[in-house]
């Protein structure tokens, strides 16, 4: 299955809370998709502002939005929310035919996972699990390894 569509399906998949997902949530998704359910020849992450970041997650964000399969919705800040289009919905059905049963239940409990954290919990959980990820983050880490794990 291609990175891409497995990114597609992050996006996609319906979860209680998260209609819209944030750039922070679809990368540290990624990130703890590739980690935790041990994918290899996936995204290549490497230690940034917040943490683990792949910019080619960037580029196929704006490939997908190009294809309408995904839409970007503006944010008050300079970034953008995304969610599923009808188009990808359709495009999400002959992914769904192809995906491994067990990698999609990892999808979905990484994204449950993402869905009931708050960005600061979700960044805290990732520095402290990944602390090579966190060096060159601009968030204060004395600070936020101060708070114990929720």
């Amino acid at each position: 299955m291609r990175k891409r569509d497995i990114l597609l399906y992050f996006i996609y998949i319906p979860v209680e809370n998260l209609e819209l997902i944030s750039p922070i949530q679809i990368m540290k998704g990624m990130f703890l998709i590739k980690q935790e359910l041990k994918l290899e020849n996936f995204y290549e992450f490497e230690s940034y502002l917040y943490g683990p970041c792949s910019f080619e997650i960037y580029h196929d964000l704006e490939l997908l939005t190009k294809e309408s399969l995904i839409s970007q919705i503006p944010s008050s800040r300079r970034w953008f929310y995304y969610k599923i289009t009808p188009l990808g919905k359709n495009k999400i059905m002959s992914i769904s035919k192809n995906i491994n049963e067990n990698l999609a239940k990892g999808i979905l409990g990484i994204k449950k996972f993402i869905a009931g954290k708050s960005i600061f919990e979700l960044l805290h959980y990732v520095y402290n699990k990944y602390p090579e990820y966190a060096r060159n983050s601009i968030i204060n880490l004395e600070e936020l390894m101060k708070w114990p794990l929720l």
